[in-house]
């Protein structure tokens, strides 16, 4: 009988190498779950860290396209003020035209002579001494050659 307490000791011995390894296997199985759990929330940073770059360059992206909008813009608004001018201009030059063609053209507009006057004392043989300047046919002209 004596054998029989030999077995309960080989037995509780068994006993506890199992539950050793059922230990070892379970710490084992921690080590790899916090392993798994350490490179996924390495992944994730990374994600995270990838979508905030992404963002950035995605503000910066359409800050750039924002600024080109507002060039192009005042591009345009300053090839319609130069449009603009041109079709004034156009419409000035035209309207002048117009005026133009309305008068007559039988004859070009020239000055007037005066009348000529017998003076005593020198003649003035200038070409420009009979012309009228103004309104006035008598005492008109600048100069010394001019006047009668």
């Amino acid at each position: 009988m004596c054998s029989g307490g030999g077995n309960n000791r080989h037995h509780e011995e068994e006993a506890k190498r199992r539950q050793w390894a059922a230990e070892r296997a379970a710490q084992e199985q921690r080590e790899r779950v916090a392993a798994q759990e350490r490179a996924m929330q390495a992944a994730v940073a990374a994600q995270q860290a990838e979508m905030a770059r992404l963002n950035q360059e995605q503000m910066e992206a359409q800050a750039k396209q924002q600024q080109q909008v507002a060039g192009l813009q005042a591009q345009e608004r300053q090839q319609m003020a130069q449009i603009q001018q041109m079709k004034d201009a156009t419409s000035a030059a035209g309207t002048s035209l117009r005026i133009l063609a309305t008068r007559p053209t039988d004859s070009a507009p020239t000055a007037a002579q005066t009348k000529a006057v017998k003076a005593s004392g020198a003649r003035t043989t200038s070409t420009t001494s009979r012309l009228r300047i103004g309104s006035s046919g008598r005492g008109s002209g600048v100069g010394v050659n001019l006047g009668g």
